[in-house]
């Protein structure tokens, strides 16, 4: 207190009262200036943040529908018209010109029963080749040709089974060329005398004929001879293994039978 009183121990109480007045006006005066400020400061952002909420999704929006539009557009364009539609023009315009001319050569040649015998011959070639250079009345009935012995009659050149109109061809008519075209085209000549309407004529082609076979046989034996002699003379006679050579006028008479 003693340097206090020595400081202001001058001065009159009124002037005290001033001094002391006058330090409150300039404490209450710097008080409320600083409560202020956090008030205007917590505001402001308020503000501010409302103008930049509202103009944030206005730009994205909009180029999100575009882009998806353009996208859309593109997709579309693209596949739809080029290929379809020329594509199946083509197609249809030569589809039906190529049916039409395939089935006319087809038709008349008759190279079924041919085509049928090579099938159920094709464990031979030689023997599929020859079938297929064969004429058609010889497949007249069928008959199924086979490379192999007969099972039911075993160990010959050829044979023939009229109940399941089978035809066999063995390995002993690869002897020569003729002997195999003998022996094919008199087994196959069974079937054609045995089961299809030819074999009456054929059977009175042969009438008066001496007997070549005893047995039931004997006829149709002289009717499948005549018939190698009547179409393929030379195999026939060089064969060597023939049952008669059947001469006139049978083999003209069985000649006419086959036309």
């Amino acid at each position: 207190m003693r340097p206090l009183l020595r400081t202001f121990g001058h001065l009159t109480v009124p002037k005290l009262v001033a001094l002391v007045t006058l330090g409150v006006f300039v404490f209450i005066g710097l008080q409320p200036s600083g409560a202020r400020q956090p008030g205007r400061s917590a505001l402001g952002p308020r503000a501010l943040a409302s103008p930049t909420a509202t103009s944030t999704p206005t730009p994205l929006s909009t180029s999100t529908t575009t882009s998806t539009v353009a996208t859309t557009t593109s997709s579309t364009s693209a596949p739809a018209p080029a290929p379809s539609t020329t594509t199946p023009t083509t197609v249809v315009a030569s589809v039906p010109t190529k049916p039409v001319t395939t089935p006319t050569p087809v038709a008349p040649v008759a190279a079924v029963p041919q085509s049928a015998a090579r099938i159920v011959a094709s464990g031979n070639a030689q023997l599929d080749a020859l079938l297929v250079s064969l004429p058609a009345v010889l497949f007249e009935a069928g008959a199924t040709v086979h490379y192999g012995f007969n099972p039911i009659d075993c160990c010959h050149a050829g044979g023939y089974n009229p109940g399941p109109n089978e035809v066999w061809v063995s390995q002993r008519a690869f002897t020569s060329v003729a002997r195999l075209t003998y022996v094919t085209v008199h087994e196959l000549s069974h079937s054609v005398h045995l089961k299809t309407a030819r074999g009456a004529a054929l059977t009175a082609a042969v009438a008066g004929a001496p007997s070549v076979r005893s047995g039931p046989w004997d006829v149709s034996e002289k009717v499948a001879d005549c018939v190698a002699w009547a179409l393929y003379p030379s195999a026939t006679a060089g064969s060597g293994i023939t049952y008669w050579n059947c001469p006139d006028p049978w083999r003209s008479q069985v000649h006419a039978a086959l036309a």
